[in-house]
């Protein structure tokens, strides 16, 4: 499968989990934003997948997040976040105030850096970001990651930086989700 439709088939996957109208495609930071965090000057980024609830607000703001913490119980997001502690040897940050609760992006066919920056968008908008690529690519997500994690280690990042990212193949985060639905 191509990048657009493990895209749709994970939209779809998350959509039998989560209300529809939290699971978004190709969502940008600023969508039914009132906080003007992200105007029109600046960077705002389109994750590929997002999943709400999102914070989005500053007048909602503690609810928003309330909301996102109530679906951090969620069976699939424990699942993740065990996969994180275990990816990132035992560490896990959670984001005090992430946009959304889940952030993924999908990196198939791109540049080091551009895989970084998926990496940072992720880790800083989601209570959770994921990483998926095919298994052909997988590898160099990971080592790019396992780039991040060492920063983290030798005092270069902070202790909270990258720590809420898991990577996947494509096949293997289907078949969590596919188990998880079940």
């Amino acid at each position: 499968m191509g990048a657009k439709e493990v895209q749709a088939a994970i939209k779809n996957a998350l959509g039998a989990m989560f209300p529809r109208d939290l699971v978004k495609s190709e969502w940008s930071v600023r969508s039914d934003a009132t906080d003007d965090v992200f105007g029109r000057a600046l960077y705002a980024p389109r994750l590929d997948i997002d999943v709400g609830p999102f914070n989005v607000t500053r007048e909602r703001k503690e609810a928003d997040l309330e909301s996102i913490d109530r679906y951090g119980q969620h069976p699939l997001l424990l699942r993740l976040r065990n996969e994180v502690t275990r990816q990132n040897h035992g560490g896990f940050y959670y984001n005090p105030s992430p946009r959304c609760l889940l952030a993924i992006e999908l990196e198939y066919s791109t540049s080091s850096k551009h895989i970084l920056g998926g990496i940072t968008n992720a880790g800083l908008l989601g209570s959770i970001g994921v990483m998926i690529g095919p298994a052909s690519y997988i590898n160099k997500i990971q080592r790019i990651c396992a780039y991040a994690a060492k920063l983290r280690e030798i005092e270069k990042a902070h202790d909270d930086m990258f720590a809420n990212i898991v990577c996947f193949p494509d096949t293997q985060f289907l078949e969590l989700l596919n188990a998880a639905y079940r």
